[in-house]
């Protein structure tokens, strides 16, 4: 049981870090998009803008055994749709899993705007 979902960081590189929640699907893209205001002064700066995110997401969690992973390139189990953000293009894109097939992608701002519930930095 569990309601997995992974969250996508690409680097300039192309490459793309997952965080892997086991229990991160209920209102996943609501948490990206608080995770990103969070991430704001940083979001060009991709690797304290992919630590920022990842340590919201995470939360208070980092001492438990399970319920978060990590990986490179490959997501881990999931039973949602993936949304990916890339530092370099500054968008959000949601994937299908098989992370080919795009079903909306937007910038930063816009995608923290819809979805964050918090008030996003000016």
């Amino acid at each position: 049981m569990g309601d997995r979902a992974n969250f996508g960081f690409r680097d300039r590189n192309e490459n793309i870090i997952f965080l892997y929640g086991h229990w991160a699907g209920y209102r996943m893209l609501e948490q990206l998009g608080n995770a990103l205001v969070q991430a704001k002064p940083r979001w060009n700066d991709e690797s304290y803008a992919t630590r920022i995110c990842v340590s919201q997401l995470v939360n208070a969690e980092w001492d438990r055994e399970t319920g978060w992973g990590l990986s490179v390139n490959h997501i881990l189990d999931n039973e949602h749709k993936i949304p990916v953000v890339d530092w370099a293009k500054q968008t959000v894109t949601l994937y299908e899993e098989d992370l080919q097939t795009a079903v909306f992608s937007m910038g930063l701002q816009e995608f923290s705007d819809k979805y964050s519930s918090q008030l996003t930095m000016v």
